[in-house]
């Protein structure tokens, strides 16, 4: 004897394959809408109550105050339940494959069937005439729903739009109750027919519904202002400057001592920007293993570096914007001393800014007993220009090996002698690394050996201890 119990389809005139249970150590099988199994694609070890396969009562229901929906819930509830005790290790690939394919549907039926839930909590709450109460209904409603559905109050307000566009739009809400698109695919596709002709919607909605089914938000989003462009260019260009307004950058610091940023941008600003960003993101070098997000990170120092050499930034009090290590003497001696940003007043190892000290401009500042400032050099330039245009004939760029980095993009690094050791810059003791492979020798178990024009890396190998 078998057992079967299947959550209702959100449509139903679409034939739909559903999941069974077999006997008391259950299998889920797939059944059709006639009743025969399919194959077992997995044991189900879902918890039993002396065969009772249906969900407790709840204690605050009384007897003859069920409804309909209560009971959908109820065995939705056991479904799920049992899906998730499904043994996936015993599997094969084919059926693991098959298994995830088929939870794609309902998962996205049941958005959009809470995106509906929620944007009925918004309509019911927004019922009043007094639109200061309304306001205030709606995002005390949104918060309370937010809280219960474990969302963000963005989220419960971008879902339950996604809601109100199904209901207003039968082809769209058909596809979203069916599983065939998500909730920003509804947004879209919303947003986009509120600004074409009244006369155009129709087709352009069955348009975008058809490249929704196979395209995900991103690359729908794209297809969407296309469509756009095309049918009302006015329209996109309004949308255009309104997103425009939009526009932010933040950078703010961590506890840790770091710098976060975020922003978003949109059009030219956007394109401008990741064309930057791409011009400096390199390949790693046969030695490195570097994850996409690290590469990201050095490019964006690299632009940023190229950006503060150039001498294009306003200046300062006369002064190009460049970045300054405060060090005192001691600390230059010391073992291993410890330096500040005056930007930011942060602290830092010597070590970390070793890539800086060796290719930069020095000024010495003397302060009586009360550090008050009472003589400043003029600065001193650690790498002569004659120096470095006698390396920029010899390397060309970064002399890491498989590194095409140019010349405006390195620092001069020391070579057998290190900077903080009294090491006097020269052709025989200086090379042209890019920031990311200076900081990557003067940090790592590597030896410089110049011969003439011939620059050699030599890994030295660190006794285990």
């Amino acid at each position: 004897m078998t057992a079967t119990f299947a959550a209702p389809s959100p449509v139903a005139d679409r034939h739909r394959p559903q999941v069974g249970y077999a006997g008391r150590r259950r299998h889920l099988a797939v059944v059709d809408d006639a009743g025969s199994e399919g194959q077992v694609i997995g044991q189900v070890l879902a918890a039993e109550r002396g065969g009772d396969y249906l969900a407790d009562e709840p204690a605050s229901t009384a007897p003859g105050d069920r409804s309909d929906q209560t009971d959908h819930l109820d065995r939705l509830d056991h479904v799920v339940a049992a899906i998730g005790s499904v043994d996936l290790t015993g599997l094969s690939d084919h059926h693991l494959d098959v298994h995830l394919q088929r939870l794609r549907r309902p998962i996205a039926s049941l958005e959009a069937a809470r995106a509906r839930a929620l944007a009925e909590v918004e309509r019911r709450a927004s019922s009043t005439d007094d639109t200061a109460r309304r306001n205030a209904e709606i995002l005390e409603t949104r918060r309370r729903a937010a809280k219960g559905q474990r969302m963000t109050p963005s989220e419960a307000k971008q879902t339950a739009e996604a809601g109100r566009h199904a209901d207003r739009l039968p082809e769209t809400g058909r596809a979203f109750d069916g599983g065939d698109i998500g909730p920003a695919h509804v947004r879209l596709i919303g947003e986009a027919l509120e600004k074409l002709p009244v006369e155009l919607r129709a087709d352009a909605e069955l348009e975008l519904l058809e490249l929704g089914r196979s395209a995900d938000a991103i690359a729908f989003g794209r297809a969407v202002r296309d469509l756009l462009a095309r049918k009302a260019p006015v329209a996109a260009h309004q949308e255009e400057r309104r997103r425009d307004r939009d526009r932010r950058f933040r950078m703010t610091d961590t506890a840790d001592g770091g710098v976060a940023f975020s922003g978003l941008a949109f059009g030219t600003a956007a394109e401008v920007a990741r064309t930057a960003l791409q011009a400096f993101r390199r390949p790693d070098t046969p030695d490195e293993h570097r994850t996409p997000d690290q590469r990201g990170a050095d490019a964006f120092e690299q632009l940023c570096a190229a950006a503060l050499r150039l001498g294009e930034a306003p200046t300062i009090h006369g002064e190009r914007p460049q970045v300054m290590v405060i060090v005192e003497e001691e600390q230059l001696r010391a073992e291993a001393g410890v330096a500040h940003f005056a930007g930011s007043g942060q602290p830092v190892t010597l070590a970390e800014v070793g890539s800086l000290l060796t290719d930069c401009s020095v000024s010495r500042l003397v302060r009586s007993a009360d550090s008050t400032p009472i003589e400043v050099s003029r600065n001193v330039r650690t790498v002569p220009a004659g120096l470095w245009r006698a390396l920029v004939v010899r390397d060309g760029g970064c002399r890491w090996e498989g590194c095409d980095a140019p010349a405006s993009w390195c620092d001069v690094a020391h070579g057998e002698e290190a900077f903080r050791d009294d090491g006097r810059l020269s052709p025989a003791n200086a090379v042209l690394l890019c920031r990311r492979h200076h900081r990557r020798f003067d940090h790592g178990p590597w030896r410089l050996e110049i011969a003439g024009d011939q620059v050699t890396f030599h890994r030295e190998v660190v006794p285990f201890v």
